[in-house]
């Protein structure tokens, strides 16, 4: 019985490792100009949630970070869709090659400008 269970655990390992380069696509980080130039409306939907995603995450990290990248006020920040988009934008227009950042890049170093810590 140990022998099948090994044989199984050995076949969903190679399987998995087989299969793994199909999903690889998908990893891609999202650009400046990507956000800001939709192709089409599901690419929009998309940037949308991968904004708010990038947003919750760097708020996340953040919050146990020493010293803190950004001080956004209150005791739980927390950044809407539209704030991120504003952030985003202002940055966009503030730096030369923003372009061509990944968003969540453009984004920690525009919430730095927004919400500076005062050492």
């Amino acid at each position: 019985m140990r022998e099948f269970a090994r044989v199984v655990t050995i076949a969903s390992a190679l399987a998995l490792v087989g299969l793994s380069p199909l999903f690889a696509a998908g990893a891609q980080a999202v650009t400046v100009s990507q956000y800001r130039h939709p192709i089409s409306a599901k690419d929009l939907e998309f940037n949308k949630a991968y904004l708010l995603g990038a947003a919750d995450a760097l708020i996340a990290y953040n919050m146990s970070a020493v010293p803190k990248l950004f001080c956004p006020p209150g005791l739980l920040p927390t950044v809407s869709f539209d704030e991120a988009n504003d952030i985003i934008i202002r940055y966009a227009r503030k730096a030369s090659g923003a372009a061509g950042l990944p968003l969540a890049r453009a984004l920690l170093f525009g919430l730095k400008d927004t919400y500076p810590c005062h050492r």
